[in-house]
């Protein structure tokens, strides 16, 4: 699979740097973004440095940038990708509020979905048990919940595993 910077005709995805820290943490920052979240604490400085440490760790991680105004409003990334089994993860994501309801989120997933289905044949989202705004934005993709895994934090959290085939689209 590429991992390249890609776009579409509302947002770009830019490739994350470790110097872009301040400028994404100035979006994340808001509280009501991470409320629905197992991680309810990364609009806090060291909430977000270990969310930002994880996203920096995916197979890429990406800047998401409203092509019109140039501003940051958002996160998101690739991960586990597995060329034998032809799957990949696409999580980490996050929009500030201002986009939530605007098609944003829907043009972002629609974008990255078609660039990974030029390599893989599944896409596996995960969704925080109490996040139900993602869960539902998933499910609009045509994502199927497929299973569900317990994290061993303090307290522990449970995600929901969701699948989304080439086959369905």
């Amino acid at each position: 699979m590429e991992f390249i910077a890609i776009e579409n005709h509302v947002l770009s995805l830019v490739c994350l740097k470790r110097e872009d820290y301040d400028a994404l943490f100035e979006v994340a920052s808001n509280k009501e973004i991470w409320a629905q979240h197992p991680h309810s604490d990364r609009y806090l400085p060291t909430g977000f440095q270990a969310y930002f440490d994880s996203l920096l760790r995916c197979d890429i991680a990406y800047l998401v940038v409203n092509k019109n105004t140039r501003d940051i409003i958002g996160a998101t990334g690739y991960y586990n990708f597995d060329k034998d089994k032809k799957t990949i993860t696409i999580g980490y994501t996050f929009l500030t509020p201002a986009y939530w309801g605007t098609g944003m989120n829907a043009s972002l997933k629609s974008l990255m979905i078609n660039h990974a289905f030029q390599y893989v044949d599944a896409i596996i989202f995960h969704a925080g048990a109490q996040n139900f705004r993602s869960q539902k934005a998933i499910q609009k993709l045509g994502a199927i919940k497929t299973g569900e895994t317990q994290n061993q934090t303090n307290p522990p959290t449970s995600n929901f595993e969701y699948t989304l085939l080439k086959t369905k689209i």
